[in-house]
């Protein structure tokens, strides 16, 4: 199976966040109301790198659940086109690095994701580091098995 097919099935039961479950910000503020506008109603699938590279900031702005819904369009239009998509594995991997100040925020994103999905996004970190996207050994760390949050 193909990491492309993997992170697929992985995410394939994930359920839509709902149209005001995309983001909450208490201050209403532009960036956030202009990812929740883009996102609203939107499928995880077939979404394009250009897009989503412009809006790559929506990975720390989402709720999690819809972070955990959108999370695979990121990985895939990155896989398909890194070049294009190049801040969008960086933005990936920084969800994955535990920060002492997020801690009660990253707990809620972990605790969202099953082994299978935990083992696709691991896959797709180790295959963009083989591309140079950077080292991921401390998120794949927090991602795996052993960790307090998998």
């Amino acid at each position: 199976m193909s990491l492309k097919q993997t992170i697929q099935k992985a995410f394939a039961d994930v359920s839509y966040p709902g149209d005001d479950n995309i983001t909450h910000c208490p201050y209403k503020c532009a960036e956030c109301r202009r990812i929740a506008e883009y996102f609203k109603g939107r499928d995880w699938q077939g979404q394009s790198v250009d897009e989503l590279r412009k809006h790559h900031v929506a990975l720390s702005l989402f709720t999690p659940e819809a972070f955990h819904y959108f999370l695979p369009a990121f990985m895939l239009v990155s896989l398909d086109s890194y070049e294009k998509g190049d801040v969008i594995p960086d933005a990936i991997r920084f969800h994955f690095e535990y920060a002492h100040e997020c801690q009660g925020h990253f707990a809620v994103r972990m605790s969202k994701l099953s082994p299978p999905q935990r083992k696709a996004i691991i896959d797709y970190l180790v295959h963009m580091e083989g591309k140079g996207a950077g080292s991921s050994e401390h998120a794949i760390g927090m991602l795996s098995e052993e960790s307090a949050y998998a």
